[in-house]
């Protein structure tokens, strides 16, 4: 770990419902990756979503987890640092909430944040579970099923956080981080162990505050690279 991080600013909370993001023949392709600003002051945070907030494929995968939300998955974080590399990529201006994110945050990146890190939200506490495993359908947002390629290997992927205490959070201020994850892993390392498709890592996915779907797909060769769930086609 680079450094040790005790506060994120927030730059922007997002949210969406389920909707059409595109029509295909082998039918239509539905998502609520089109995150968008909030702008209440404060939102009630569940173990399972962000008020006003909805995922469009819960489907259970093996392991314990789910395509997208549940208890390891409510909430997604993407650093803010990123979004100009990303506009280089897509030679084009974005917004926070381009990448599906809840919490458009500034001051940490995949380097610094852990595996177990504990955040305190408004009244809410939080803890970082597995970094995000793109999808096709951030392909289709992107305009380029390529690109969510770079983003996996270049660890532009932002991480997932589950809810260990629900409450009011603001949509504005600082986050704390109250704790980070005893044994030191970045979101990063763990990464970085996804994008290898070779190899099993036995001593990462003993990490007891990772996502079950992701210490499944570490402990799995020739695993998928979408997060430890079977990619959607």
């Amino acid at each position: 770990m680079d450094g040790v991080t005790t506060e994120l600013e927030i730059v922007s909370v997002n949210v969406a419902q389920p909707k059409l993001l595109l029509k295909w023949p082998a039918g239509d392709v539905i998502s609520a990756i089109d995150k968008q600003p909030v702008h209440a002051h404060e939102l009630e945070l569940t173990t399972l979503n962000l008020e006003g907030d909805r995922q469009a494929d819960t489907r259970p995968t093996p392991g314990g987890g789910q395509v997208h939300g549940g208890p390891h998955q409510a909430v997604y974080a993407y650093p803010m640092e990123h979004y100009s590399r990303l506009e280089g990529l897509l030679s084009r201006p974005l917004c926070p909430g381009f990448m599906g994110e809840n919490l458009t945050v500034r001051g940490a990146t995949e380097d610094e944040v852990c595996i177990g890190d504990r955040w305190r939200w408004g009244s809410a506490l939080l803890q970082v579970s597995a970094p995000r495993g793109p999808c096709y359908k951030l392909g289709i947002r992107m305009g380029r099923q390529p690109m969510r390629t770079v983003v996996r290997e270049e660890a532009l992927v932002g991480w997932y956080l589950r809810v260990l205490q629900p409450g009011r959070v603001p949509t504005g201020g600082p986050i704390r981080v109250e704790a980070h994850g005893e044994e030191g892993v970045t979101v990063a390392e763990v990464q970085r162990a996804m994008n290898d498709r070779a190899n099993a890592y036995p001593e990462l996915a003993a990490l007891p505050t990772l996502a079950p779907g992701t210490r499944r797909a570490l402990m799995i060769r020739e695993r998928d690279l979408s997060g430890g769930v079977p990619e959607e086609d």
